[in-house]
């Protein structure tokens, strides 16, 4: 029964092992957020505040997964702002709990020794499934992304707690009060910034725009060829992306496809190594592949103005997000 159950998981696409998560997440921080609602009335504010964050992190959520199995009941771009709004308001309460933090208005929870190093453990292996989740979810739409998105924004939740358990049997109280505070209100504004992301990603973002057609001019270079392949992109660390078309009567119809990730292409030391290195070169290889995510925001545009170089005329281009 349960070999059954582990061969139909692992036959599940990246969409569906996405909503399949997504509906138990959903339901864990449903019952998460009631019992912390409870607790911060009794016994510590810090409570009610995580349980706000979980709840706004739920209705992240249950957007996505609504738009994704329900496309029919609400536009995409009603349940996209409702992501981007509900991560913002996220992130303004926490940014405003952690100010009150760092003037002493609110007494943060000690922990254990013992306690605080779990939670640092879990916390660092929750963001890091959290960005591998993001680099996965790129460019299999909107949905999917945002649901990454808001992973990592728990993710990053979890290390300002993880902050504040570590440093909670510190020897200097005060220094440690101004750290974690400082710390939450780092979260709360990449929080808040991730909502904003989450806003602009449709319109710089290829996920719905991968299909592109394009007619071949007389004086095109392109005429006598049969298949197309274009590079758009040149990086050394992240895929490139191509532009793979097919010449049929006199019409190029094809899509922008990414290559694969070149960590995948390296021989067994080279992965050996970055994987030990890991902790150390996850954040600026994530800002980096965020970096490469805007420059390539002109990507179709950049595609266009190439193939007007080989005098082919633009013709269609798929654009769910405005349907």
């Amino acid at each position: 029964m349960m070999r059954d159950w582990l061969q139909k998981y692992r036959s599940l696409s990246f969409e569906q092992r996405t909503m399949f998560h997504a509906r138990f997440s959903i339901l864990f921080n449903l019952i998460l957020a009631g019992i912390k609602l409870i607790l911060g009335f009794v016994i510590n504010a810090v409570f009610f505040v995580t349980a706000v964050v979980n709840l706004f992190m739920l209705l992240s959520r249950w957007e996505c997964l609504q738009g994704a199995t329900k496309p029919q009941r609400r536009t995409f771009k009603f349940r996209n702002n409702c992501v981007g709004i509900f991560l913002i308001l996220a992130g303004v309460q926490y940014t405003i709990y952690m100010i009150f933090m760092l003037f002493e208005r609110f007494e943060a929870r000690t922990y254990p020794q013992y306690l605080g190093i779990l939670i640092a453990l879990v916390s660092f292996v929750e963001l890091g499934v959290a960005i591998k989740g993001c680099f996965n979810a790129y460019g299999k739409g909107h949905y999917y992304r945002n649901i990454k998105v808001t992973n990592l924004c728990s993710a990053f939740t979890a290390i300002a707690l993880t902050t504040i358990a570590i440093t909670s049997f510190a020897s200097q109280p005060n220094e440690v009060k101004k750290l974690n505070g400082w710390v939450g209100i780092t979260v709360g504004v990449i929080i808040i910034l991730n909502g904003i992301y989450v806003f602009i990603a449709p319109r710089i973002s290829i996920a719905d725009r991968k299909h592109n057609v394009y007619k071949i001019e007389e004086n095109s270079d392109l005429l006598c060829e049969t298949k197309i392949k274009i590079k758009l992109t040149n990086s050394k660390f992240y895929g490139n992306y191509y532009y793979i078309g097919r010449n049929k009567n006199k019409v190029i119809e094809g899509i922008v496809a990414k290559d694969k990730n070149p960590f995948f292409q390296f021989n067994l030391i080279k992965k050996t190594l970055l994987l030990l290195f890991s902790e150390i070169l996850l954040f600026p290889y994530a800002i980096g592949a965020f970096i490469f995510h805007i420059k390539n925001s002109k990507l179709i545009v950049k595609l266009d103005s190439i193939m007007e170089q080989h005098n082919c005329l633009k013709l269609h281009q798929k654009e769910k997000y405005y349907d």
